[in-house]
């Protein structure tokens, strides 16, 4: 494998990274210090404690109208750029992704809110399922074309029915989005699709939900805080590890706690481990017409009952 010598050089000498660093962190503080852009900062941090968007008058700007968005990041571009100009081996200091269709760079995050940069490519995409979250999200689009759809879900939890709005993404375009209702999907992307998005989550966040486009059926349902996602993947290793001491446990977790994605994940993982105990916690939140895991409850003890009849002798215990 070829390695530059430029890069090679610094298994030696890492004063010309560090140096690099230090000149993207300039560049940074630079486009921060900048009068509008610590202004729209400033409203920002106050967007992420819970103020509205139109409390946040350089910030809805932005967002809604014309001009102020593409001036926020032509500064970011213009410091960067002459940053990178030398010390090309040089990283923003912004977390960053790409999954092969989309790259997204995470400009700030503070409380509540976040500010995103994102590029989706050039191509047609499929998007089978739908996922809707508790948040609320703006978009400026800044550059290129896609042929988009706005979908819309109405009715009951379990099983929604979808309305569709078609609608073309270009240059100045500007959206608002109820996100635990409203997604947008850019089907055909023409040119290259450039989007400053700025989102801002529930408190607490309610659990993200993904549908089945063609059936409207509930297909997964996940946590919106990053902490009750945490505390689901180790319900989910306990269930994994086929841990005998972990029923108890569960147990007590679906009945104590507040976060309903949670306390599903806990109802699960004790029916794969104790037939008997999980299947008694179902029925018994099942029962429970207050409680919000009712209706999934009674759904799956249904299906379970008709797939193990067996299972009708522990319904009254």
């Amino acid at each position: 494998m070829r390695i530059d010598p430029s890069i090679a050089a610094l298994r030696g000498n890492r004063a010309p990274q560090r140096q690099a660093q230090a000149a993207m962190k300039v560049a940074c503080d630079d486009w921060r210090a900048e009068k509008g852009v610590a202004q729209a900062l400033a409203e920002f941090e106050n967007f992420g404690t819970g103020a509205a968007l139109e409390d946040c008058p350089l910030l809805e700007d932005i967002f809604t109208g014309q001009g102020a968005a593409e001036q926020l990041m032509s500064a970011l571009v213009s410091h960067f750029c002459a940053a990178l100009s030398g010390n090309w081996l040089g990283h923003p200091p912004f977390r960053n992704g790409y999954d092969g269709r989309a790259s997204t760079i995470l400009l700030g995050k503070t409380g509540r809110a976040q500010m995103l940069l994102q590029a989706r490519e050039p191509g047609t995409f499929e998007y089978p399922c739908a996922t809707f979250s508790d948040a609320l999200r703006y978009d400026a689009t800044l550059a290129g074309s896609a042929s988009a759809r706005i979908l819309r879900i109405h009715g009951p939890r379990e099983l929604v029915s979808f309305s569709e709005e078609p609608i073309t993404l270009r240059a100045g375009v500007r959206l608002a989005f109820d996100c635990s209702s409203e997604m947008l999907i850019a089907e055909t992307v023409e040119t290259r699709l450039v989007t400053l998005r700025l989102l801002q989550v529930g408190a607490p966040p309610q659990p993200g939900r993904e549908y089945c486009r063609e059936t409207g059926r509930l297909l997964h349902q996940s946590s919106g805080s990053l902490a009750t996602s945490r505390k689901e993947m180790m319900v989910t290793l306990l269930g994994r590890m086929e841990c005998t001491k972990a029923p108890p446990v569960l147990s007590r977790l679906a009945r104590d706690e507040h976060d309903e994605s949670l306390r599903w994940q806990a109802v699960r993982e004790c029916l794969a481990l104790d037939t008997a105990q999980g299947f008694t916690l179902l029925c018994q939140i099942a029962r429970d017409m207050e409680d919000g895991l009712s209706d999934p409850a009674g759904a799956l003890r249904a299906q379970l009952l008709e797939t193990h009849p067996q299972l009708r002798e522990l319904e009254t215990q």
